[in-house]
């Protein structure tokens, strides 16, 4: 009571700078103490998240049905992925088209040893697919040893054997805890151990059972399943368009589950998972993981059905509604965070009617900020591989944007392996200007160009012609198709060009470039800034070794993780 009473009676300017330095969680628990806090302490609710999740909608449809926290609402978090009943176990051919589709043949109300008896089946079969985990007799090693592997810990665990559940979902529980564990040892070795890593090694021996966490995600299966049989995320999403007015940007992402037991956001769903929920990371859009083996490829559009369309479910239902729904949004996310995904790039080969609302809505007045993420690539030849950059029509939907102020472009790239070997052969890149119309964007500010490939003079050629308004550029995870050509002689060619008046002469913007060679790891990387300044605008050294070394040096840049918000 006394400690109530102190708090209670704290100066209102004391309480405003102690909350300035809170999350929104921590304000809600702060606001529990006392009715008086309830009262003095607001909510900073700015955005509300929504997905194919009963708890999402709810919490959607509160906030937008309550009079005072509807108005402060900016941005819609629109999380695309959706849980997997199963691994996609093979490819089968369309029955109309010829393409090839990955389908699942594993059951979310399978149990452990029907799935076995199954699987066991074909005699000739050359083994157990790679995500297939089997109990044995392997010594495990001490589960009590600090330094074991976390991954066998979990194995030999009481929490993994003998418990009924897919093997699917065993595999993809023991791989979330391997991939956690390296993420740490390799993104910084100096900090593997500090407290927070002891206490998620835990996880993996103290955590839910395998069935404890398999009954979690049979009910959130289920309930996802009955969400989008009535359609009632898309309710939700047309209800807060009205009821939000200072609605203005919406994100869609397939990476909100971010990594395990590290969300990229908090969702009312995710922040309702009990400590050591252990579950395979949904991603939605086409993506391969260990646990979704999915071929990253873009089927022509117009001639794949429904089913694969819904991939994008998220990025349809948004599109079709702000082209056809009065609201004020003017910046539109497709967020992938390094995930090598995006939308469906086939969109801008033909007419169809996910370009067409994309159109209405860049056309509008006013509309200043495009995330797009594309998926391009698969099987097939160059020219079919770059058709969506050639014909022009890519071209032709960017140039609607006259008002546009931030411009961030990422693809999943050709095939990831161009990124850490030899570049591409046989690849004739497009011109950016060919892709971007700069010439239209007079209020550009920032512009982002990630994992393409480019030929380095015409890059160079590209940036010397961005508006005067442009303040920053951001540059990552670019292949350089010339003989030769690396970010150090990138970046000499960028400061020779300065020095000639060629390239913004009277202007200093910022310049960030983002490099994953070295880190073998989904949403790792060197980000490099001030280096980058000091060598083009002042004396400071290229930040990058000569080829054949090609690494950033050492001391330069930044290490960070996309998908982890502790480093």
């Amino acid at each position: 009571m006394s400690n109530s009473y102190q708090l209670n009676n704290l100066p209102p300017e004391l309480w405003y700078t102690i909350v300035l330095f809170l999350p929104n969680r921590d304000i809600k628990s702060l606001r529990l103490v006392s009715k008086q806090l309830c009262d003095s302490v607001e909510l900073r609710l700015q955005r509300v998240f929504l997905s194919a999740n009963p708890l999402n909608i709810k919490v959607f449809r509160a906030i937008a049905d309550h009079e005072k926290f509807r108005h402060q609402i900016s941005e819609i978090i629109w999380d695309d992925a959706r849980f997997a009943r199963g691994p996609p176990a093979s490819d089968v051919i369309h029955p109309e088209e010829g393409l090839y589709l990955p389908v699942t043949d594993a059951s979310d109300e399978e149990t452990e040893e029907a799935f076995r008896l199954r699987r066991h089946d074909d005699s000739e079969a050359e083994g157990p697919p790679n995500w297939e985990v089997y109990e044995s007799d392997i010594d495990y090693g001490d589960p009590d040893d600090e330094f074991a592997d976390p991954a066998l810990q979990l194995r030999a665990s009481t929490n993994f054997k003998g418990q009924n559940c897919p093997l699917w979902f065993k595999a993809a529980c023991v791989n979330n805890i391997e991939n956690l564990f390296m993420r740490r040892e390799k993104l910084n070795s100096t900090e593997a151990w500090h407290q927070k890593f002891k206490n998620e090694k835990k996880l993996g021996k103290a955590a839910l059972s395998m069935s404890e966490s398999w009954e979690i995600y049979r009910a959130l299966l289920r309930e996802q399943a009955d969400v989008l049989a009535g359609n009632y995320d898309r309710e939700a999403f047309l209800y807060g368009l009205e009821r939000f007015p200072a609605l203005k940007k919406v994100t869609v992402t397939p990476a909100a589950h971010g990594v395990p037991f590290a969300p990229l956001y908090h969702s009312p769903m995710i922040r309702s998972f009990p400590e050591g929920f252990n579950y395979p990371i949904p991603r939605g859009w086409p993506t391969s993981t260990t646990e979704q083996p999915e071929d990253e490829i873009a089927f022509p559009w117009q001639r794949v059905d429904e089913r694969h369309k819904e991939k994008w479910r998220a990025f349809r239902i948004i599109t079709r509604a702000l082209a056809h729904q009065k609201s004020n949004v003017v910046e539109l996310i497709l967020e992938a965070r390094q995930l090598y995904t995006g939308i469906n790039c086939t969109i801008f080969d033909e007419p169809c009617e996910e370009h067409e609302n994309l159109l209405t809505i860049l056309t509008k007045p006013g509309f200043c900020r495009l995330d797009l993420s594309l998926m391009f690539g698969g099987r097939g030849s160059d020219a079919e591989n770059w058709k969506t950059f050639r014909d022009g029509r890519l071209r032709e939907t960017l140039s609607v944007m006259e008002d546009l102020e931030e411009f961030n472009f990422y693809t999943s790239g050709l095939d990831r392996c161009y990124e850490y070997g030899d570049p591409p052969i046989g690849i004739n890149p497009v011109s950016l200007e060919r892709i971007f119309p700069i010439e239209k964007w007079s209020k550009l500010r920032h512009f982002a160009l990630s994992r393409f490939i480019v030929r380095q003079t015409d890059l160079v050629t590209f940036l010397s012609k961005l508006p005067e308004t442009v303040q920053s550029v951001e540059l990552s995870f670019l292949v350089f198709i010339d003989h030769g050509s690396s970010w150090h002689y990138f970046l000499e060619e960028m400061r020779l060009k300065m020095r000639e008046k060629t390239l913004w002469p009277g202007r200093r913007p910022s310049v960030v470039i983002g490099n994953e060679r070295y880190y073998l790891l989904l949403g790792g990387a060197t980000w490099i800034e001030k280096a980058v300044d000091k060598f083009l605008y002042e004396d400071g050294e290229n930040p990058f070794h000569e080829p054949p070394r090609e690494r950033v040096k050492k001391e330069v840049g930044r290490v960070k993780d996309a998908f982890d918000p502790y480093f």
